[in-house]
């Protein structure tokens, strides 16, 4: 559910930002970030279930492992606008299959290395 909301929201931002001619680079940052803020708070208390201080540890961690995936996904949406042809709905489509498809990645590097 927590992935949902920050993917879901993450999305939709991307895709309004590109809509509006925001370069890929630039919307992505806008969009990622703003899942960002929104998944740490929702992903450290619910997901991991970690309360209290200690909070800015990982925190730090968090943010490595974002820029790593931030990456990741801008490279697998250009790799996906090269095949998808240009037309409605491309920019959400693209950013969709690019958050499942890192999504275990994610998951991965958030439990061994953000939340650990």
């Amino acid at each position: 559910m927590v992935g949902g909301v920050g993917t879901l929201l993450d999305m939709g931002l991307y895709a309004g930002l590109r809509n509006l001619g925001v370069w890929h680079w630039p919307a992505l940052a806008l969009s990622f970030g703003t899942g960002v803020a929104v998944g740490f708070y929702l992903t450290r208390r619910w997901v991991f279930d970690q309360k209290g201080n200690g909070w800015q540890r990982h925190f730090v961690r968090f943010i490595a492992v974002i820029l790593v995936m931030y990456f990741v996904n801008g490279l697998v949406i250009e790799g996906i606008y090269k095949l998808l042809p240009l037309r409605m709905g491309r920019n959400i489509i693209a950013r969709g299959l690019a958050a499942v498809g890192t999504f275990p990645l994610s998951f991965y590097l958030h439990r061994r290395i953000s939340f650990s």
